[in-house]
């Protein structure tokens, strides 16, 4: 499966995304912007919470299910 760093605004629930501590996580939710706005939060299935800001770039193994995936 091909690795790639993502935009954090393109984060699909399917996608899955490496950890600092080399785990991959799946997302479950796409991301939503925090209250003031600086920060995406987003949800892993399993129960973990993902943030970043807006324009960050995260390592990313996109769902291959998805139509238009590569």
């Amino acid at each position: 499966m091909v690795t790639r760093p993502m935009p954090v605004l393109g984060l699909r629930p399917g996608d899955q995304v490496r950890q600092p501590c080399g785990a991959w996580l799946t997302v479950g939710r796409r991301p939503r912007p925090s209250r003031t706005g600086a920060v995406l939060t987003w949800l892993y299935q399993g129960g973990g919470i993902g943030q970043a800001d807006w324009l960050d770039l995260v390592p990313c193994r996109p769902d291959t299910r998805r139509k238009g995936a590569s």
